[in-house]
C-alpha cells in the first residue's frame, strides 16, 4: 500500500523572505542617493529664498553687458518660476531616490534599473536647473557616484544573485 503524498505547503512570508545583507557598495549607495536628494531640496531652497537677490544680480550684469532688453520684472519672473520649478522637481526626485534606493537594498533588480533610469534624469535636472547653485551641482555628482556604486563589482554580485 502506497502512502499519498501530502500537497506542498505554502511558506510563510518570513520564510520565504531570503535575507541577505547588502554588500558595502550598495549600502554606501543607498545613503549616496539621500546625499543627492538632500542637497538638491537644500539647494532648492537656498535658491527659493534668495531668487530676488539672484535676478536683481543677474539685471545689472545684463545692464553692465548693454543688454537693455532684458527688464528687471522679466528676470524677477524668470526666478520665480525658476525657483518653484527647482524645489518641485527636487523633492519629486528625493521621493523618487528614497523609494527606489530602499528597495534596491533589499536586493530589488528592477529599482536597480529604475534608478539608472530616473539618475539620467535627475542628474539633467540638476545640472541644467539646479545649476544656479553648488548644491544642484554637488547632487549631480552624488548621483552618478552612486549609479557606480550599484553598477559596480560589488552591485552586480549582490543583484546577481537577488531572486
Amino acid at each position: 500500500m502506497t502512502v499519498p503524498e501530502e500537497p506542498p505547503v505554502m511558506p510563510t512570508a518570513d520564510e520565504a523572505e531570503v535575507r541577505t545583507d547588502p554588500p558595502i557598495a550598495v549600502r554606501v549607495s543607498f545613503w549616496m542617493w539621500v546625499l543627492a536628494g538632500a542637497l538638491g531640496i537644500v539647494g532648492a531652497v537656498l535658491f527659493f529664498r534668495l531668487r530676488d537677490d539672484w535676478a536683481l544680480r543677474e539685471y545689472e550684469r545684463f545692464r553692465a553687458a548693454g543688454k537693455s532688453e532684458v527688464s528687471a520684472a522679466d528676470l524677477a519672473a524668470t526666478a520665480n518660476g525658476l525657483s518653484w520649478w527647482l524645489l518641485l522637481g527636487s523633492a519629486m526626485f528625493f521621493g523618487f531616490f528614497l523609494l527606489l534606493a530602499y528597495q534596491a537594498r533589499r536586493g530589488v533588480r528592477k529599482a536597480r534599473t529604475l534608478l539608472l533610469v530616473v539618475a539620467v534624469f535627475a542628474a539633467l535636472f540638476q545640472y541644467s536647473v539646479g545649476r544656479v547653485t553648488i548644491y544642484g551641482l554637488g547632487s549631480s555628482l552624488a548621483i552618478i557616484v552612486a549609479v557606480g556604486l550599484l553598477f559596480g563589482k560589488g552591485g552586480r554580485r549582490f543583484f546577481r544573485a537577488a531572486p
